[in-house]
């Protein structure tokens, strides 16, 4: 991902355009990013198809069960708008939590655990779209977004 390269420092935010991927469902991670400006859609994929999931703003976090758990992503973050974003290196976070007391990663497990639940709900019931009209796609940005997503990973 050429955006990453062009850090400056650990808080420094990274810019993507409107319409990038920023991670992909099914690939690993290593950042934990939190939204400093603009927004973000993050989609899960079935098939050809994409379920919008959320819509994350300012001072919201993505990619938190990736890198809490060590797995795969389970989501896709592509820019809706134009946004600036502070890329947390997971190992700088696990660093923290190893030399926390022992409850704590036990309590961040747990809480991904629920996290993860909560997404599955949504996306089986298909309730984001119903309760925030922000996250319906039309047919057109599904496919533009699904190439994009085609593009990313295939640059991985």
């Amino acid at each position: 991902m050429s955006n990453i390269s062009q850090s400056k420092g650990v808080d420094a935010p990274i810019m993507f355009k409107a319409g990038t991927v920023i991670f992909a469902q099914g690939k690993t991670s290593k950042y934990l990013y939190l939204v400093k400006k603009g927004e973000v859609r993050l989609f899960k994929s079935k098939g050809t198809n994409l379920s919008a999931i959320e819509l994350c703003g300012e001072k919201q976090i993505l990619n938190e069960i990736a890198i809490l758990t060590n797995k795969p992503n389970e989501l896709t973050a592509i820019a809706k708008t134009d946004v600036e974003l502070v890329l947390i290196d997971q190992k700088d976070i696990l660093s923290v939590i190893k030399s926390s007391p022992q409850w704590v990663p036990e309590i961040f497990e747990t809480l991904c655990e629920r996290l993860k639940h909560t997404q599955e709900m949504i996306e089986e019931h298909n309730l984001a779209s119903e309760k925030d009209p922000r996250l319906v796609i039309s047919k057109d940005d599904e496919i533009k977004y699904i190439k994009a997503i085609s593009e990313f990973n295939s640059q991985s």
